[in-house]
């Protein structure tokens, strides 16, 4: 079994890992115009989209629909979001978001009052939209995930760094994106161990690579909960945390010498299971600072488990149809 490996050791596994780009990007400041035909409506959202109990963060910017035509010139909007209480604008707001859109400004919309599936349809040159029955804290889900999807990744950190209620629905991508991405790996490694040429056990640059992409998840994690640090003070907080052995001896323990043998599913699960496991236990440390006891982090993978294996399957399942003419996979149990 593999021993753990030291902060040195953990920090040459993130050699290829730019993070003090990465904290530059969670770091930035920004500007989000709120544009709305009633300046208090944008008042409301910025209010809500700042968070429980705090008022409006500065870099959220109420305006009314002439306010905004002059601000889309300025070149420095990262995001503007319309808010209407019906799906047709009225001429001032069209004009205003025609403007913005005109300066290359992504356009968020917010209809509020409605909830109809032609309201939540996304017209042309919006890059996202969102339809919610008031703006209440009830609609911060949705306009949060609206505003997410319509952002570079850099930019998804800074607004969650900054925006609390944003936070939650950035967590739940980063830890899925990389869940799947860990299985995906596993998936295309252990194909190749598959072949009889290659037939050949996991060896632990297949582990370094999951674990890289597992440590990077959660020095995003932490980024975004707000955290103060350098990457290296933060990453040596999650190891302490999560526990190093962890990410080591789950691969080394559960990945190596599964295929042949056990074939590829197993592994796949594993990947994406242990994966979820640190991001949950992450996020539960980093943005609500609950003290992790000693088994958290298996608990949680072992509830992970399961849907490891749903996505293993699933994956197994998509390969084997792309490969119609490799019986050697199609033999082969997982």
């Amino acid at each position: 079994m593999l021993g753990l490996p030291n902060l040195p050791d953990m920090w040459g596994v993130l050699k290829e890992a730019d993070l003090n780009k990465i904290r530059r990007e969670a770091e930035r400041p920004f500007q989000v115009l709120l544009v709305a035909e009633d300046v208090g409506d944008a008042e409301r959202a910025g209010v809500l989209l700042s968070g429980p109990e705090t008022t409006r963060h500065p870099w959220l910017l109420p305006a009314d629909p002439a306010e905004a035509r002059r601000a889309a010139g300025s070149g420095m909007l990262d995001l503007a979001v319309a808010l209407s209480p019906t799906p047709d604008l009225s001429p001032a707001l069209a004009f205003a978001v025609d403007a913005l859109r005109e300066a290359r400004v992504p356009v968020v919309m917010v209809v509020f009052g409605s909830r109809s599936s032609i309201a939540a349809i996304v017209q042309p040159g919006e890059a996202a939209r969102a339809a919610v029955a008031a703006l209440e804290s009830s609609a911060v889900p949705a306009v949060a995930q609206a505003l997410l999807s319509a952002v570079s990744p850099g930019m998804r950190l800074a607004l969650a760094r900054h925006l609390v209620p944003l936070r939650e629905p950035l967590f739940s991508e980063l830890i899925e994106e990389t869940a799947k991405t860990n299985a995906m790996y596993a998936l295309t490694t252990g194909l190749a161990e598959t072949v009889p040429v290659l037939d050949v056990p996991l060896n632990l640059a297949d582990i370094v690579v999951l674990t890289k992409n597992q440590l990077v998840m959660s020095y995003r994690i932490t980024l975004a909960s707000g955290k103060k640090g350098t990457p290296r003070e933060l990453v040596g907080e999650v190891l302490g945390v999560i526990g190093g052995g962890f990410l080591f001896r789950q691969g080394a323990r559960q990945l190596v010498g599964l295929i042949p043998v056990a074939g590829i599913a197993p592994k796949v699960a594993v990947a994406y299971a242990g994966t979820l496991a640190i991001g949950k236990a992450v996020v539960a440390w980093a943005a609500y600072g609950t003290a992790l006891e000693p088994g958290t982090v298996k608990k949680f993978y072992r509830q992970a488990l399961s849907r490891g294996k749903d996505v293993a399957q699933a994956l197994v399942a998509q390969a084997r149809k792309r490969a119609p003419r490799r019986p050697w996979l199609r033999r082969r149990r997982g």
